[in-house]
């Protein structure tokens, strides 16, 4: 089976999301046993209820007949039967959906497990806006698998077979015709909704995710925009985007309400030919009339489970888009493998960069970089942006993979570390620093758990970040907003290196630590960090030069290559050099 754009109907990439539901397997089948009960009880009240009033009205021609009649159990039929469908209905409702959250809770947590040994390099090429909506919106739709096709297309079998069964007690030629009368309509209509809005669902769920995208990458980026005037035209953009996906979905609206509309027509011809083979039946094989609206109102309650398929299969593409969306996120390689254990343990936490070159879609970012780190030793990496030092760091961490030559711990590659080992060696302060939903001692304690709150307190504080403390009602306790924006650029560097600080690791790594603050706090920053970096490795980026006195060495940075690297003192003397020329340039 194919649909109008030549997409096939490939189930099969369903039934690992099936497969995940085997764990809440009595949950979802209690959900479904209820569904089931409440189909029953519903065709069950709509057929005692024709019987009943069909045979009361036949009971009062008669006097005798009037007298004899029981309404008692018929009437108590019908409340038994009312009620239990009403019960059935929430407890189906309540089962299901729990099932269906924690399904959905498993495959976030499982999804989480696939794309977290991605590196960040890996995750940056799908961007924040792409990944949050296949964390979401993608898994959300999934919940639909289940809800929304899975139990109604069973249990419309069921009431095909139940309605074929019920009317053929009575008369067996009937029932054969209502079962597969509703066999065809149970079949005809998805298949033609699936047909029909396959396509059209795919590409609302595609234009929907871009959407979501667009529109998470332009709030972050809304600052921007509304200083450079581009929010009006950014806007208009997304509203354009916003406009196409909704046609789409009055599209489908339109072609559900034709699904609609052909399900009615089914509907009223297999009534009307029930009832015409009841009539027969009544006058050629002694049926009895009462038996009649019993058979008609059988079938309008099957066809409550009927009516529901077309719009399910329809959204079937969307289900479908999402479960290959999720497969190509969690199917994707990592770009780096680490061991499971150390091949060997590092004598010393010298680092040496042996001719290490990276290039990204094969532009050359580091060329050739040859670099000693002896341990202990306080090293700045000077140069223009895009010159390779963040790139550098990263190479340390094992965040991207080297295109050639190697960095050795010691005397072991670092390739031979497992992750665990790597991570606890190294303590990092990145650009971007990113705060978490949680209080900011949380968010402390995230690089350092058993932190008092004295220490957490001293290292602000020493980071002039005391006033800033201060001045918050609840201290530590105090939630940042989103992504950090309460805090100033200079305090979120500064909160991110206090976070790099606690951590007890031999080798330090700051990028950019001290970005945005005026030269006197710059000073005063540094010279906590070189204080507390004492005995460590530590690696500084930096534009600065007002502290490079404070450094063992210097490396200066272009276009990828290391130019110049040495002690700062002796390059400051030797009038040739870079960093001499750096200097007088601050100085003019």
């Amino acid at each position: 089976m194919t649909s109008s754009h030549g997409a096939p109907l490939r189930l099969r990439e369903l039934w690992p999301y099936l497969a995940q539901m085997k764990p809440y397997w009595l949950l979802l089948a209690t959900g479904f046993l209820l569904n089931l009960i409440a189909l029953v009880s519903s065709v069950s009240l709509m057929a005692l209820s024709g019987w009943f009033i069909s045979g009361a009205a036949v009971a009062g021609l008669l006097e005798a007949t009037r007298i004899a009649f029981n309404y008692a159990i018929p009437s108590a039929g019908v409340r038994f039967f009312a009620i239990t469908r009403t019960a059935s209905r929430y407890g189906e409702r309540v089962t299901t959906h729990e099932g269906t959250l924690k399904l959905l809770s498993v495959l976030r947590r499982s999804t989480y497990l696939r794309i977290e040994p991605l590196s960040p390099a890996a995750l940056q090429r799908l961007g924040s806006g792409e990944l949050m909506t296949r964390l979401t919106a993608d898994i959300d739709t999934l919940d639909n698998l289940y809800l929304r096709v899975l139990i109604p297309s069973t249990v419309a079998m069921v009431a095909i077979g139940l309605c074929g069964a019920v009317i053929g007690w009575f008369a067996l030629p009937i029932g054969l015709f209502a079962a597969l009368a509703l066999l065809f309509s149970g079949l005809i209509g998805p298949f033609l909704a699936w047909r029909r809005g396959h396509h059209l669902s795919d590409d609302w769920q595609q234009r929907n995710g871009q959407l979501r995208r667009r529109l998470l990458e332009q709030l972050q980026a809304l600052p921007e925009l509304l200083l450079y005037g581009r929010w009006q035209s950014n806007s208009r953009a997304l509203l354009d985007g916003q406009r196409q996906r909704d046609d789409i979905e009055l599209t489908l609206a339109r072609q559900w309400g034709q699904s609609q509309w052909l399900s009615q027509l089914l509907l009223g011809l297999t009534v009307t030919g029930v009832l015409w083979l009841a009539g027969i039946w009544v006058t050629q094989h002694d049926l009895d009339p009462t038996l009649v609206a019993l058979m008609a109102l059988t079938v309008l309650g099957a066809f409550e489970a009927i009516a529901m398929l077309p719009q399910a299969w329809q959204h079937l593409g969307r289900i479908q888009r999402a479960a290959r969306r999720i497969d190509d996120l969690t199917s994707t390689v990592p770009d780096i493998h680490f061991p499971h254990a150390d091949s060997a343990t590092p004598r010393s936490h010298d680092i040496t960069i042996d001719q290490l070159s990276v290039a990204f879609d094969d532009h050359p970012v580091l060329q050739h970089v040859s670099l000693q780190l002896p341990a202990g030793t306080h090293t700045a990496l000077l140069g223009p942006s895009g010159g390779g030092k963040t790139t550098l760091l990263n190479a340390l961490v094992r965040f991207i993979e080297p295109d050639a030559g190697q960095i050795i711990l010691g005397d072991v590659p670092i390739k031979a570390l497992s992750e665990t080992t790597l991570r606890h060696l190294f303590s990092v302060a990145p650009q971007d620093v990113q705060l978490f939903s949680a209080s900011l001692r949380d968010n402390l304690l995230l690089a350092a758990p058993n932190t008092s709150d004295e220490q957490l307190e001293d290292v602000l504080r020493a980071l002039q970040l005391g006033d800033w403390l201060d001045s918050l009602p609840a201290g530590l306790d105090s939630w940042p907003d989103e992504g950090g924006s309460s805090l100033s650029g200079g305090q979120l560097r500064r909160f991110g290196l206090a976070r790099a600080l606690l951590v007890d690791a031999p080798i330090v790594l700051l990028d950019e630590p001290t970005e945005g603050l005026e030269i006197a706090l710059q000073q005063r920053v540094m010279n906590e960090v070189v204080t507390r970096c004492q005995g460590r490795t530590l690696v500084v980026i930096t534009h600065h030069l007002q502290s490079l006195t404070l450094f063992d060495r210097v490396a200066i940075f272009e276009q990828g290559r290391i130019i110049e690297q040495g002690a700062p003192r002796e390059l400051k003397d030797c009038p040739d050099s870079r960093l001499a020329g750096m200097l007088r340039h601050l100085t003019l």
